[in-house]
């Protein structure tokens, strides 16, 4: 059976309007697509996959929770008033109050020389003892343990007989942990002038120095004071 030229015709515009009805995903289709799928991959891991520290967290105390919030609300307490006061003293300064920028100016040089270590440091705060008789304590404890302070507030650190500035560093050594090549023996103080009861918190929230200190036998003591002094200091260099 034979088909017209009509018939031809029609067959090939029917074949052509179904060409063009058919969808052909083009290459910006295609990434689209790709890119959701990656997401939806993406999003699954996430709902499925266990996170260890809200294991951690919902495993703690009550009284650890409690800690870790007033900590926090400690910490942002300061930080609105450090930027209350900034915002002050702009106002100020921008208002042309030279008696105001000589303060400031004073108030910043006092700041530099207490984080240099070139001037002692009194007022309250914690002395934090470590006794360690089988040498577990090592080099990355310390070196946590003096971040947690500064995270805490802590104004000035004194480690054993060292004054902790931004260039001191911890090592390890047969003779158990060193401070800038003075070793600490199996027991030495650490003194940290700031807010006693934010500092004693920090150090003894979930997974702080003190589990640190005592999960690897050590022993760990924390005492306040209100009348601590850091006289040991770093001789001031000049500059080459």
């Amino acid at each position: 059976m034979t088909m017209s030229g009509d018939d031809s015709v029609e067959a090939e515009t029917g074949r052509g309007l179904l060409r063009r009805l058919a969808y052909q995903p083009s290459r910006p289709h295609l990434m689209i697509g790709a890119l959701f799928l990656l997401l939806g991959l993406l999003i699954t891991v996430v709902v499925i996959a266990p996170s260890g520290d809200e294991d951690e967290w919902r495993n703690a105390r009550t009284e650890d929770l409690v800690q870790v919030l007033d900590d926090l609300s400690a910490r942002q307490a300061r930080l609105e008033e450090e930027s209350s006061r900034l915002a002050e003293l702009r106002r100020d300064l921008e208002s042309g109050s030279t008696a105001e920028a000589l303060a400031e100016a004073r108030r910043q040089l006092e700041a530099l020389r207490v984080m240099s270590g070139t001037t002692p440091v009194s007022g309250a705060g914690v002395q934090i003892t470590i006794d360690d008789p089988e040498g577990q304590i090592d080099a990355a404890v310390l070196i946590n343990a003096v971040q947690e302070l500064r995270d805490a507030g802590a104004e000035a650190i004194q480690v054993g007989e060292t004054r902790v500035t931004v260039d001191s560093w911890f090592a390890d050594s047969e003779e158990g942990v060193t401070i800038e090549g003075t070793s600490l023996g199996r027991s030495f103080d650490l003194v940290a002038i700031g807010e006693p009861e934010t500092i004693s918190a920090a150090m003894s929230i979930p997974g702080g120095l003190a589990e640190s200190v005592r999960t690897r036998g050590a022993e760990f003591r924390t005492t306040s004071d209100p009348n601590l002094t850091i006289s040991v200091t770093v001789p001031v260099t000049a500059a080459p």
